[in-house]
């Protein structure tokens, strides 16, 4: 039963801490949004990949207001592994790569985001921009 009852864990919060394009702090707990592969923004002396802050930027812009995630995993950090919405989005996970700030980190979402981010490509969003 206790794994039942993780399968389907939902948190839920009001604007969350955003840390990066895909960790946000929804309580207590640190959430990795899943299936979504975003910019690092700068660690110590690591500098940032391009599009970091604009990708933390559109994260933050997509949960303001209320935020819930589903559970889907925890990772090797013991975040909480999520599928999240928001007031602003039905699928936040979906709109970060849209936006083509953010790629399908098809690793673990084994294409579950492959549409939204032809999407980007195709209209040239965020990493897919034509010069």
């Amino acid at each position: 039963m206790i794994i039942a009852a993780a399968l389907t864990a939902i948190i839920a919060c009001n604007a969350p801490a955003v840390h990066d394009g895909d960790t946000l702090r929804c309580g207590a707990e640190r959430v990795r949004l899943f299936g979504v592969d975003a910019p690092e923004v700068r660690r110590g002396k690591t500098p940032a990949e391009p599009l970091a802050y604009e990708t933390r930027d559109e994260l933050i812009r997509l949960t303001r207001g209320r935020v819930g995630c589903r559970f889907v995993d925890r990772d090797r950090y013991g975040r909480f592994v999520g599928r999240c919405w928001s007031d602003a989005s039905p699928d936040i996970n979906a709109a970060l790569i849209r936006s083509g700030l953010a790629t399908e980190y098809r690793r673990y979402s084994k294409g579950a985001y492959a549409t939204a981010e032809d999407e980007a490509r195709r209209a040239g969003r965020g990493a897919w921009r034509r010069p």
